[in-house]
């Protein structure tokens, strides 16, 4: 009897093993994504809409935005209602050409975009006043290209 217990929970180990090794589906903060799919989509859901943010291109492409930091998990499912994709997204930062300063003891952070050369940039986990103000800023410039 214990053989078989023994047994059991190893093809169960066995059996659920893949899935618990998958590599998250990874996208940087403020970049898009492709997600091919093996079947058509007919359902896509997202956990945390405040982490990454999906768009259905066409029922086998799937674009996935990175919003903010974090992770979450994406869910697709075909007409039926079965499975076609189910993984972890994780979304991080991995831009070569930007530099976070830490000032002072308070550990305010300030983010810059170094393509050619540096400029602020507004970035989640900026400092409140830092970030609003580029924030003003790209409003400002937003308004005067509408004609406001």
């Amino acid at each position: 009897m214990r053989a078989r217990h023994v047994c059991a929970v190893l093809a169960l180990g066995i059996a659920l093993a893949p899935a618990a090794l998958a590599e998250p589906f990874k996208v940087s903060v403020d970049q898009t994504v492709t997600l091919r799919l093996p079947a058509p989509a007919n359902s896509v859901v997202i956990g945390n809409a405040t982490v990454a943010d999906v768009a259905v291109h066409d029922p086998m492409t799937l674009l996935v935005t990175g919003k903010t930091f974090g992770s979450t998990n994406l869910l697709v499912l075909d007409r039926s209602g079965r499975t076609i994709y189910s993984n972890m997204l994780a979304v991080s930062d991995s831009d070569p050409n930007e530099l976070t300063i830490i000032r002072g003891s308070t550990g305010a952070i300030n983010t810059y975009s170094c393509f050619d050369k540096c400029r602020a940039t507004p970035k989640v986990g900026d400092e409140a006043g830092h970030f609003s103000e580029l924030m003003a800023t790209v409003s400002g410039k937003t308004a005067a290209a509408k004609g406001q």
